[in-house]
């Protein structure tokens, strides 16, 4: 990784974080210091001082990545990765991903030739350093020679600013976009790219920031490829479909699953053997069109079997951001003598359930309509802003 930052003119300017400035030669300086020589277990938070404890323990003998409240590792062996990194659990226990320095390589070599990006552009991210998205933001950033705008924390207003003050690429979730174009419609014409990705793209969410002359591009990628593998191709038409990155192989099978054969996929998770299979079976349900674009309909591994149906919860929670007096949801099967798993949304804003059932009618089928609506002030979310669905089925049983 050292040498990423020494082929680049060591006064040229590589991370700001507030009034705070780290140029090439001094990142590199920060990074040879915390180089060591065994695995470092970290819970990076969203500052330069993480992040070059990072980069320097992925320079050394490695980096083990644990989100704020884990969860813990037994084992510290990388089997010779250079990283490994926890997913995010929404759906299941978390599990290390390895990811070796030719995983790390690949996917960002691909990402610039993908989308262009070099020493001229600044990537704006305030996503967190323990989770792929804040990390890979990074990495392909100092890959490329460009530079890095952190923020410790979102807000609309602060990342709207910031939007507008020579960043040239973003980083967002769908949640976060939502909140910058509720705070600022634009144009925003200085910007290349908006990556969009780690969850559903809600109706109308692309469209609005497209009329806020937002360059967005949905882009499809998880822990286990170091982020992402598909993007939407820049200057292609407006869609929720992604194009696959150089080197990068996908296809789907008969019953839907996205699987993936690229140099960024992992070798396996801590703690067990390398996979054999150079395909990685994915745990989400897509579909490619005649160019070999894929658009994610949403993970096989959270479907809610309720009275003998398959339900996506996914696409109701998609439809309901589409009301305009919902701000937040998350829907969960919950255990019911009746239906197997009763269809729970719990939400936040100023609709009532007859509202909510009315708005579901004819859009979605009779037995994908929730069976039970709980309105909180806030759902639960992980780190990145994704749903915490299991936090919510506790939430619901308890009630």
């Amino acid at each position: 990784m050292i040498e990423w930052f020494e082929r680049v003119d060591p006064d040229a300017v590589f991370l700001r974080c507030g009034d705070d400035v780290w140029t090439y030669g001094e990142a590199a300086l920060q990074i040879a210091e915390r180089a060591g020589d065994s695995v470092e277990i970290l819970s990076p938070g969203i500052d330069p001082d993480s992040l070059f404890a990072v980069l320097g323990a992925m320079a050394g003998a490695g980096a083990i990545l644990l989100g704020p409240s884990g969860p813990p590792t037994s084992t510290t062996d990388l089997a010779g990765a250079a990283l490994a990194i926890f997913t995010s659990g929404t759906s299941g226990r978390p599990k290390g991903a390895r990811l070796t320095w030719e995983n790390v390589e690949a996917a960002c070599r691909a990402s610039v030739e993908h989308l262009g990006h070099g020493t001229e552009d600044v990537w704006l991210t305030a996503l967190p350093l323990h989770h792929v998205s804040g990390l890979s933001a990074v990495a392909r950033s100092a890959y490329a020679g460009g530079g890095v705008r952190l923020l410790s924390r979102f807000d609309a207003v602060g990342f709207a600013r910031e939007m507008r003050s020579g960043s040239t690429i973003v980083s967002v979730v769908p949640t976060m976009l939502h909140r910058i174009l509720d705070h600022d419609a634009g144009p925003f014409d200085n910007l290349r790219a908006v990556l969009v990705g780690g969850g559903p793209i809600p109706d109308g969410l692309l469209e609005r920031a497209s009329a806020a002359r937002m360059p967005v591009l949905p882009s499809y990628g998880m822990t286990e490829t170091f982020g992402q593998v598909a993007t939407l191709r820049p200057g292609a038409a407006l869609g929720r479909r992604a194009h696959p990155l150089p080197g990068v192989e996908l296809r789907v099978g008969d019953d839907g699953p996205i699987a993936l054969r690229s140099d960024q996929v992992s070798p396996g998770y801590l703690g067990e053997v390398d996979r054999g299979d150079p395909w990685f079976v994915t745990s989400d349900l897509g579909e490619v069109d005649d160019e070999g674009a894929v658009t994610v309909l949403g993970r096989a591994d959270i479907v809610i079997v309720t009275g003998g149906e398959n339900v996506n919860p996914e696409r109701v929670e998609a439809e309901l951001m589409g009301h305009v007096s919902v701000d937040e949801v998350v829907v969960v099967g919950v255990e019911d003598e009746l239906w197997g798993s009763r269809l729970v949304a719990v939400y936040n804003g100023s609709a009532g359930r007859a509202d909510l059932e009315s708005w579901l009618t004819g859009r979605l089928p009779g037995f994908m309509v929730p069976k039970q609506w709980v309105a909180v002030d806030s759902i639960p979310r992980t780190p990145l802003g994704k749903p915490d669905r299991r936090q919510a089925q506790h939430l619901v049983t308890d009630l």
